[in-house]
């Protein structure tokens, strides 16, 4: 595995929390050598005022498509009870994205 794409909850969740949660599974994984997908860093996430001209629809698409072009995923604790972790989850097994 080359490319590791973080999944996690977000809505719902302190921003202050669930940012240093993402971090610090991205410096593990660096740590290991990964390359690390951390959709917290990506401009929805990382800009508010993106996400509010997006939405969560098209937010979570748009984390999708770069879920996508990862060879592995890694999922934080807490994901059951995110609907987009969930669904990422799927999407990574429906694309056989295996599980880190």
């Amino acid at each position: 595995m080359k490319r590791i794409y973080i999944s996690g909850p977000i809505s719902g969740i302190d921003r202050a929390v669930y940012l240093a949660n993402f971090a610090e599974r991205e410096r593990a994984l660096r740590a290991q050598g990964f390359d690390v997908l951390n959709p917290t860093r990506l401009p929805p996430s990382r800009w508010l005022w993106i996400y509010k001209v997006l939405g969560y629809r098209l937010t979570l698409l748009y984390d999708l498509w770069h879920l996508l072009r990862c060879d592995g995923i890694t999922m934080l604790d807490g994901w059951q009870h995110s609907r987009g972790a969930r669904l990422e989850k799927a999407t990574a097994e429906i694309f056989n994205i295996k599980e880190l």
